[in-house]
């Protein structure tokens, strides 16, 4: 039967849950494929946390998966979306979650042998807290399947974007650049005042300036010897 590569966008969710008692909920989604078993067999891809959404964020979050077509037909992959709270002081709190059938999918989009379809289906589940007893909220996705094709696509890892730099550290970096042009310019300074000594004056480091000796002025000997008084 092959395989056919699902996009999932997950757009947004009304009317959730709210879970927190003090702080504003940060919702954000979770989502994956899980087995007839309940173990997720896809990547877990997590939203950006919607910081002003509250009980309705929104993401328009865009997740693929390959789909074996068989076991989809068997009933035993479903979409899964949970849906949390984020906490930076402690752990995550649970909304809720949505879980699909992959199967019910397909059905919607007919044949599985069929080409691809550009138009994206657009639907709104239920969301069952996290008790399991009840349904408070809904989430809005769209999907669309691919051609199907008989092997699913090497997986190829994301091409991972350089980290944005922080004001400060670019701050600092401007900082240390214009000390090192500073200490650069100082030592310029000082080797060229060297060198100007040098080739005016003696190129002899230990030379001693005319007129003058090392050890002071010393008279000659006749001086000497005329200063002094001998009996």
């Amino acid at each position: 039967m092959g395989y056919r590569p699902l996009e999932i966008v997950i757009q947004s969710a009304q009317g959730l849950k709210y879970v927190n008692h003090v702080k504003k909920m940060k919702p954000y989604a979770v989502v994956f494929i899980c087995d007839d078993n309940n173990n997720p067999i896809s990547s877990m891809n997590n939203t950006a946390v919607d910081k002003d959404g509250g009980s309705n964020p929104k993401w328009n979050f865009l997740v693929k998966f390959n789909i074996n077509i068989a076991k989809a037909q068997q009933n035993r992959h479903d979409l899964v979306v949970k849906l949390k709270s984020h906490h930076k002081s402690h752990s995550d709190k649970d909304i809720g979650e949505v879980r699909v059938p992959i199967a019910e999918l397909l059905a919607s989009c007919g044949d599985a042998e069929a080409e691809e379809d550009d138009e994206k289906k657009v639907t709104s589940k239920n969301v069952v807290t996290l008790d399991g007893t009840s349904e408070e909220g809904t989430l809005a996705f769209s999907y669309k399947f691919g051609r199907t094709v008989e092997h699913p696509p090497a997986h190829r890892p994301p091409v991972q974007a350089p980290p944005r730099k922080s004001r400060r550290h670019k701050v600092m970096e401007a900082a240390k650049g214009f000390v090192e042009v500073v200490v650069g310019g100082l030592a310029v300074g000082v080797g060229g005042e060297l060198v100007s000594e040098m080739m005016n004056g003696s190129s002899d480091p230990d030379a001693v300036p005319d007129g003058d000796d090392q050890y002071g002025d010393i008279r000659d000997d006749d001086e000497l010897y005329d200063d002094e008084e001998y009996p």
